[in-house]
């Protein structure tokens, strides 16, 4: 038989080896979780970035949109004018004609 605490030292040495590894995996996992925060923190940042550019790249987009359209129907205006001056000039000259053709 083995005498009272002889298995003792070997018993201490593994519960400590045990608690050295623990606290090893405790530092890693802090490491961890503080790398995740950091890339969340930078993750949100590119988001924040990115919704900016995109913002401002759709406000010139309708801005050029919007004078597109002010343009177009400036255009269309100045078009039905001209057709409708066209067009009486067109009719007066027929009426002209009717007239002077007699």
């Amino acid at each position: 038989m083995s005498a009272p605490g002889e298995g003792q030292p070997q018993h201490n040495a593994i519960g400590t080896e045990a608690l050295v590894q623990l606290a090893e995996v405790r530092g890693q996992l802090t490491m961890i979780a503080q790398l995740i925060q950091t890339n969340h923190g930078a993750t949100h940042q590119r988001i924040d970035d990115l919704r900016q550019t995109v913002e401002t790249r759709f406000s010139g987009v309708e801005d050029r949109l919007e004078t597109i359209e002010q343009n177009e129907r400036s255009t269309a205006i100045r078009a039905a004018g001209t057709g409708a001056f066209s067009g009486a000039i067109v009719a007066g000259a027929i009426e002209l004609m009717k007239h002077f053709g007699r």
